[in-house]
């Protein structure tokens, strides 16, 4: 692709423990709104795509807008939302902030101080085309709501572009890092305070923001119309990665940085550069489950339901067919619903507890999923189809453990070679010492893992092709075999699922992380199916 992305050379780096953000969101699936309906229902379950377009005179004025002399309306529900002949329109990605204001096209509810003023920025950014906003867009009843906020990954999907609206400080962050990038000679020092104003910028810290932007055919920024506030042109999305990707890698670069690099320093800021990442690979390859919880690591909601809106929306771009209650739980299983549709089981690899019912102990229980690695995930998905019985995965390496293997310090020479490759190309950014003895290398291992939030208690299995480092001691007896992912790994190794089986007990499951060449593994044509009982 032919640009500079420093989380595409680093990707196993991962953030310290960071505390929780507050970003503002909207409101519009709050409970309250959900519970209320404000409006004669529009169809049981069905979205709606609804466009702010620009009326023709004569227009009645109420539920309008004016925005530099021109009135817009709200356009009523597009009878074919798959239609080839859909007129092309953006969609807007913000954040509310904390004030309110009346809403003039739905009067019965409030909505955010900003839309105004963000509607009036891309109308000046990019002009001439019908608007896709959540103030005005999302309807009011309901059971629409519901389906439609199920369905934003298809709204996102089908316009022609996403026009995200930053604060003007972090617009111009990113002109000052690219004015930084072009100064021949550069100078030694790679200033903190652009980064410092993407770290502090809501939009970047969202839940919704991911969804928003992974799903775009093209990705536009744009600043906040503010009041004194000359307007900046619209910068490609493209564009916005190769300046930051370029910035992060020299200020990571420069002696005397902290030994976490950027993930620990602004973690945001890296957040923003692997979301750009993850935008830009959508055009060559689908996004796993598992990539998706990753994704959405420390992302703020206020809701936790919005969690699920977001990651339903990252996973699919097709409207949705009915409506789901708005529950952890249900939408949870919706979740993995539509995963199993996509023939994704990656979602099994989440570090969610494992649920208790017979026959269903491999599957994670409805929770918000949170990834078992901060790491980026390759791959499509993992193959997998329900049959009598349970699941059987697909394009996996299974492999026995034996006991004696438990904490073990012996590698062969190929395993030897590999841990060291990969712990030199960590040291750079954190304090793993890379040069240890040979018998300290799974030690460290470990504790490279750590550092990239693996909750893991210390344990570790040898095998001749790799190290399975589990979250939690496998029991002392039973026979073990490991599910090894061939088709979603990380640059190091891929997740993994211990199954223990006993004669007197049903089989138990664990998860864990596999480190080893997983792609010369891959290249060699290794496959096995697995079966989930």
């Amino acid at each position: 692709m032919g640009c500079v992305w420093s989380r595409l050379r680093h990707l196993w780096l991962t953030p310290d423990e960071l505390a929780e953000v507050q970003a503002h969101e909207s409101p519009l699936e709050s409970k309250e709104a959900l519970d209320k309906d404000d409006e004669p229902p529009s169809g049981p379950g069905k979205m709606e795509l609804r466009l702010m377009m620009v009326a023709e005179s004569g227009t009645p004025s109420e539920r309008t807008i004016e925005v530099d002399g021109k009135t817009w309306m709200l356009s009523e529900p597009i009878p074919d939302v798959n239609s080839e002949t859909l007129e092309p329109y953006l969609c807007v990605s913000y954040v509310w902030g904390s004030g309110r204001a009346p809403n003039p096209v739905h009067p019965s509810i409030l909505m955010s101080d900003r839309t105004l003023q963000t509607f009036a920025a891309v109308t000046r950014s990019l002009p001439g085309k019908p608007i896709w906003i959540d103030a005005f867009s999302v309807p009011v009843e309901r059971m629409a709501k519901r389906a439609t906020l199920e369905s934003l990954g298809f709204v996102f999907w089908r316009a022609e572009a996403v026009v995200a609206v930053l604060r003007p400080e972090s617009i111009a962050a990113i002109e000052e890092m690219k004015v930084f990038m072009a100064t021949k000679p550069r100078p030694a020092v790679v200033p903190d305070a652009p980064l410092a104003a993407l770290e502090a910028d809501e939009w970047i810290r969202s839940v919704w923001t991911y969804q928003e932007v992974v799903n775009s055919k093209d990705l536009w920024f744009v600043s906040e119309a503010r009041d004194g506030v000359p307007a900046k042109e619209a910068v490609e999305g493209q564009h916005v990665l190769d300046i930051i990707g370029a910035y992060i890698n020299q200020w990571e670069t420069m002696p005397g940085k902290d030994s976490g690099g950027i993930r620990h320093v602004y973690p945001h800021a890296d957040n923003f550069q692997e979301l750009l990442v993850d935008y830009r690979l959508r055009a060559y390859a689908c996004r796993s489950a598992l990539q998706i919880m990753y994704g959405m690591n420390h992302r703020a909601s206020v809701a936790p339901f919005n969690h699920f809106y977001s990651m339903i929306g990252a996973l699919t771009s097709s409207p949705s067919l009915r409506a789901t209650k708005p529950t952890i739980e249900l939408l949870a299983e919706r979740f993995m619903e539509l995963c199993e549709e996509k023939g994704d089981y990656s979602y099994i690899f989440c570090a969610a507890p494992r649920d208790t019912r017979p026959g269903l102990r491999w599957k994670p229980i409805p929770c918000t999923f949170p990834s078992i690695l901060a790491g980026h995930i390759f791959g499509e998905g993992l193959p997998g189809k329900r049959v009598d019985g349970g699941v059987v995965l697909s394009n996996v390496l299974v492999l026995p453990i034996a006991r004696e293997s438990r904490c073990s310090a012996l590698l062969n020479k190929t395993l030897i070679s590999y841990f060291q490759q990969w712990l030199k190309g960590v040291a750079r950014y954190h304090g793993i010492n890379a040069d240890g003895p040979e018998d300290t290398l799974t030690k460290t291992g470990y504790e490279c893992l750590r550092l990239m939030e693996f909750k893991g208690e210390g344990h570790w299995y040898t095998t001749d092709l790799g190290v399975f480092y589990p979250r939690d001691e496998l029991p002392g007896d039973g026979e073990v075999t490991i599910c090894i992912s061939l088709a979603v790994s990380w640059r190091f190794g891929a997740p993994a699922l211990a199954k223990v089986t006993s004669v007197d007990e049903e089989a138990q499951y664990i998860l864990g992380v596999f480190v080893g060449p997983v792609e010369d593994i891959r290249r060699r044509g290794s496959k096995d199916e697995f079966l989930l009982t």
